[in-house]
């Protein structure tokens, strides 16, 4: 994959290209789209605000991504991905865990400000017929967040087959904004991934043969439908937006050019909504988008593939421009259409022109810099992976060290602000640190555009310069249940490019 084009520009430049050319009805099974329409599957609701467990089996299942086609998956108490987890700030949120499967499984919380212990990491690891029940204390502004599968070696197939789901923070100051909040109806959970099936619908899926850039799928699946319809309101709509892919960079945009804002990142509400036409996800990235549709007309999410619209390694933009402009690419299809009801109740209120506070810290303030080198470097050798099999020896690494459950690689003072500085000497990888939420200074080495400077777990960086943020841990994490950093693409996280720290 060659992500000549790095975010800063894309961001900046798209939309001028967009404002040239509507694209019509992303990428899907063509021999699916016979028939009635498929509807949006919402993930049932569990509410966890209440005190009550959350009990959440971790089982196998089957499901009907194509009609008639029954797929072995996985799943937390349904046959693909899980309920949607609700929470509160300032209370308890109690998950019971059990799992059904054949295989260990840890299940991490991802983007929540939680103790090691209760983090979900690789040492937390569920055998076959066991339980855990974590207690975790909610103290995090309102977000969206998600669980997944974080098994040692075994991710990215355990989340492939369908090992995630979402997870939603509510407090006061964001029920005050007056935002869509009826989920399910104008606040609606979007778990974006991309899925290769065979000639049975049956999933495809190696580790030993993902190339560098990770198992990239070929279609496009919105809550495991294939390009499914939702019926809302012809009024304000919220899409939480997950990127819950193993290794696709998606740019998303709409059929029809319109304009949305962007009001939350991965950790919270944003400062103020920013206009946008079409923006950029990297894998375990969030985003809430607010799209208004009380013009009546439906809209067409498109879920376009980054890796695919750069022409000749000249970049994304590039690759766009030769479509529009007559190229060879065929105009792609939506992966999500949103089709507006004027009998639904809608939320017609005008968005805030302030949502959150931000507060950045002084330089004064950090105490520490660190810095972070990620490294693809490649013998031709084979290792014995988690489960017996060959795999090819592509040592991925972190500051030179492949991850290793019994080191330490850093220590963290808990409280205090850090800089942490990333750069990668090979590829685009999204970087993602547990136990927090951090602020972004810089996108390889330039300043951080508007709608990357909310709270974030997740940065991506390249070899074109540094990525940096600032981040303060809050909670502890011991040698025994230890945080975590790595790559977000789980191949390279199940091939080493992850570290563990403490704070203390």
């Amino acid at each position: 994959m060659s992500h000549t084009l790095s975010r800063r520009h894309f961001l900046t430049g798209s939309s001028v290209l967009f404002a040239s050319a509507a694209m019509s009805p992303a990428l899907f099974h063509p021999a699916w789209a016979a028939g009635a329409p498929t509807r949006l599957p919402i993930p049932a609701l569990a509410d966890g605000r209440g005190g009550d467990s959350v009990n959440l089996q971790i089982r196998a299942g089957e499901w009907a991504f194509r009609p008639g086609v029954m797929t072995p998956t996985l799943g937390f108490s349904q046959n693909y991905l899980g309920p949607t987890i609700r929470a509160r700030r300032d209370t308890a949120l109690t998950l019971h865990y059990t799992n059904t499967l054949d295989e260990a499984v840890a299940v991490h919380g991802h983007g929540l400000h939680v103790p090691g212990d209760v983090d979900g990491g690789p040492q937390l690891a569920m055998a076959p017929g066991e339980i855990w029940q974590p207690t975790l204390e909610i103290v995090q502004p309102a977000a969206t967040c998600w669980y997944h599968s974080h098994t040692h070696g075994a991710t990215g197939s355990q989340v492939y087959r369908g090992l995630a789901g979402m997870i939603i923070i509510d407090d006061d100051e964001s029920d005050a904004l007056g935002l869509p909040s009826r989920y399910g109806v104008d606040d609606l959970p979007v778990i974006i991934q991309d899925r290769t099936f065979d000639a049975d619908g049956q999933f495809v899926y190696s580790l030993n043969d993902a190339g560098d850039d990770g198992w990239l799928g070929e279609t496009v699946i919105i809550n495991g439908a294939v390009a499914p319809t939702a019926i809302v309101p012809a009024g304000k709509v919220r899409l939480r937006l997950l990127n819950g892919a193993n290794a696709r960079f998606y740019i998303l945009t709409f059929a029809d050019n319109r304009t949305f804002h962007k009001v939350a990142t991965d950790g919270g509400l944003m400062e103020r909504p920013v206009p946008m036409t079409t923006m950029e996800m990297a894998p375990g990235e969030r985003c809430e988008i607010i799209v208004d549709l009380s013009d009546g007309a439906s809209a067409g999410l498109l879920t376009l593939f980054e890796d695919e619209w750069d022409e000749e390694g000249e970049g994304i933009l590039s690759g766009l421009m030769n479509l529009f402009g007559g190229g060879d690419k065929p105009l792609p299809q939506p992966t999500l259409t949103l089709v507006p009801d004027p009998e639904l109740p809608a939320n017609t209120a005008a968005l805030p022109e302030t949502l959150a506070t931000i507060t950045r810290p002084a330089e004064s303030e950090i105490v520490r810099t660190r810095d972070f080198i990620l490294d693809m470097d490649h013998d031709g050798g084979m290792h014995t992976g988690h489960d017996g099999h060959a795999i090819q020896k592509a040592d991925m690494t972190i500051n030179g060290a492949v991850m290793d459950m019994g080191v330490i690689n850093e220590r963290v003072e808990r409280g205090q602000w850090e800089r942490w500085r990333l750069l990668s000497n090979q590829g685009v990888h999204p970087f993602h640190v547990h136990g927090c939420s951090f602020l972004i200074d810089k996108i390889e080495g330039e300043a951080a555009p508007d709608d990357q400077r909310g709270w974030k777990d997740t940065a991506v960086l390249d070899d074109d310069g540094w990525t940096e943020f600032v981040v303060r841990f809050d909670h502890t994490a011991s040698e025994a249940h230890p945080y975590m950093y790595h790559c977000h693409i789980l191949e390279h996280e199940d091939r080493g490019m992850m570290g563990q720290f403490t704070v203390t």
